[in-house]
């Protein structure tokens, strides 16, 4: 590989350090307070005294309930098509909503110590999901409906749960139903974390009520272990097709206070609005062409993070706005109004294969993997993953078969770049004349060296080509691995016992500090030194020459501390590239012949035409320099 290949890479891996640098954990700031389920009695939406021939609206003020700790009264356990069960959903009665979502199945359990605690979303929340909100606003703390509901017992059974409860002079009655698993002969898998919220609000009262700055909690996230990267914690939307995240930063901007809150109402419908962690999400789509165009988050303190150390982290939380509507009131011929309301509750993994088969329903579910601009190759990527894990039934040996399919594609391109480099070696002694002979004309050298390439038909970045095509698969599954659950507590090997985390066999005490002892790092280094020693040396000046022997330092220092996955996935690629260069060193090599002048006309190569851009402002500056 030639220094112009060395200094892309080397540019890609100080990113890479950027990124790392920025996803170490900071501390946690002091908990906020924030509404918890103790608080009083929610505040019920204002209530009007009918007059002729417009009812009018008068705000009054609510009853305020007793204190009272929540408890669950309630679970629905949901399993996948082979009968496993996959999810276990707890309701509470203050609220009448959901207390957490405990994530059951081999798919996302750990076996690792520190992660055996099952995984339950929403569980440090303040609110349970499908909670209402009262006077939703960015200028003040939302009221929460504390309400005590109760379990309608003949409505109740192991496919959905009904919950009843009295809030002043409205009865609301939250109706909570398992998704089925068979859609039109295809089977979702993802039902299995969904739950369909039916919601009917009915006015029992003498008075005209109406519904103004509600919403509906769409449960909170943070970081669900120690070891984990909290700059993936995120309150996301789906405004008008489009996807946007934004992170607990944004309620610290650069320019001005920091805010408690954010309630915004956008021009465009909402179709969903809800939070994600590095790998699971729970949200809330509004059904029944409920036009939404409001929603509320905020940032979320104090999260408990699982481990001897008892740290803390900060996480988020929101809710999605409920339309303006107003209840008749009750008379003695006539009951009062009523209002439906239909919501569908996803509260799951982020598992690429499995959100996909959910976007006729839940569009742009999928975009939470949050791949961003590599989502083109990370999408097949993890595709090919699950595939080989289906073959193998371990996702470290899926890995490695995945690197090898992706190796084996761009072979053809490999070997015509180590030809390239081939070919460039032998013309090193021509260069070096050059260099000698034109040591105090630095622009000269150059000239005539591209008139050497061009002589020999040598292009000076075809060596750099399959470079710059790892490029961007390196990335890709960068991202596929720092977002997938798959991975999670998912072992390899031997000591590799979790592929999200570092591979680590022991610790080493120095200076006060645990140094963690990892092996795939160490065996990537070692793999990425053999393959530098095979591939032919085009020269190059000192300065250059070192950052070639620097650079599986620096990716030993990077892969050091980032999970397993990815050690393995680079060492992987090194072991298949050693074995495709001792393959094409045994295939004829190639030798120095000049090209022979063509006639006539011939289209030009990009190579040749930016050879000729840069001979020709080249001769430009000589000139200059001549006329002054």
């Amino acid at each position: 590989m030639d220094k112009t290949g060395w200094f892309v890479v080397t540019i890609c891996a100080i990113l890479l350090g950027v990124n790392w640098y920025y996803s170490t954990p900071s501390s946690s700031p002091a908990a906020q307070s924030m509404p918890t389920a103790a608080t009083p009695a929610a505040q019920a939406p204002g209530s009007a005294t009918q007059t002729e021939p417009t009812p009018a609206v008068e705000s009054s003020e609510p009853e305020l309930a007793a204190k009272k700790e929540p408890k669950v009264v309630a679970t629905l356990s949901s399993r996948n098509s082979r009968g496993q069960e996959v999810a276990k959903f707890d309701f509470q009665d203050i609220g009448g909503s959901i207390r957490s979502v405990e994530m059951v199945g081999k798919a996302i359990n750990s076996t690792r110590e520190d992660l055996r605690d099952a995984v339950k979303l929403n569980s440090q929340a303040p609110q349970g999901i499908g909670t209402f909100m009262f006077e939703v606003g960015a200028d003040k703390t939302p009221i929460f409906d504390h309400t005590d509901y109760h379990v309608v017992p003949g409505e109740t059974n192991d496919h959905q749960v009904t919950l009843e409860g009295r809030l002043n002079d409205l009865r609301i009655v939250k109706v909570y139903v398992l998704k089925p698993l068979q859609v039109e002969k295809d089977t979702v898998e993802g039902n299995a974390y969904c739950l369909q919220l039916n919601v009917q609000i009915q006015n029992l009262g003498t008075k005209t009520r109406r519904a103004k700055n509600w919403g509906l909690y769409a449960g909170g996230a943070g970081p669900i272990s120690p070891t984990e990267w909290t700059q993936f914690t995120y309150y996301i939307r789906n405004e008008d097709k489009a996807f946007h995240k934004e992170s607990t930063s944004s309620f610290r901007p650069w320019f001005g206070s920091a805010k408690e809150r954010l309630t915004e109402t956008v021009s465009d419908p909402i179709a969903w609005v809800g939070v994600m962690n590095q790998y699971y999400a729970t949200l809330v789509q509004p059904l029944g062409g409920q036009t939404v165009s409001t929603y509320y988050a905020a940032p979320l303190k104090g999260i408990t993070l699982p481990g001897k150390e008892h740290k803390s982290a900060e996480g988020v939380e929101s809710a999605i706005g409920v339309p303006e509507f107003t209840l008749a009131a009750a008379t003695t011929d006539a009951a009062g109004g009523t209002q439906t309301l239909s919501y569908n509750i996803f509260a799951g993994p982020k598992l690429n294969l499995m959100l996909n088969d959910m976007v006729q329903e839940i569009p742009k579910i999928d975009h939470i993997m949050d791949y961003g601009i590599f989502h083109i190759i990370s999408y097949p990527m993890n595709w090919l993953i699950n595939v080989f894990y289906n073959w193998f039934g371990n996702w470290g040996w899926a890995i490695v078969a995945m690197t090898f399919v992706v190796r084996l594609i761009i072979w053809p391109l490999y070997r015509k770049s180590y030809m390239s480099m081939k070919s460039m070696s032998l013309l090193q002694p021509k260069v070096k004349e050059i260099r000698e002979k034109y040591a105090n004309d630095q622009q000269k050298a150059s000239l005539e060296m591209m008139n050497l390439y061009r002589e020999y038909g040598i292009s000076p970045m075809g060596g750099c080509l399959p470079m710059f095509l790892q490029i961007p698969i390196f990335f890709s599954f960068f991202y596929v691995l720092q977002t997938a659950a798959e991975f999670r507590g998912a072992p390899f090997i031997g000591w590799v016992h979790d592929l999200s985390q570092m591979d680590t066999v022991c610790t080493l005490p120095i200076f006060g500090y645990d140094l963690p002892v990892n092996v795939l790092p160490v065996v990537m280094a070692i793999t990425m030194l053999l393959q530098m020693r095979m591939t032919p040396q085009v020269g190059g000046d000192p300065m250059q020459q070192r950052i070639m022997r620097l650079m599986p330092l620096f990716f030993f220092a990077f892969c050091y501390y980032y999970p397993s996955a990815l050690a393995l996935y680079w060492t992987t690629t090194n072991i298949i590239s050693i074995i495709q260069t001792w393959i094409i060193r045994r295939l004829p090599q190639p030798e120095l012949r000049k090209v022979p002048k063509q006639a006539g006309q011939r289209r030009k190569s990009m190579m040749e035409r930016m050879m000729d851009a840069q001979k020709a402002a080249m001769a430009e500056q000589q000139a200059r320099r001549h006329r002054r």
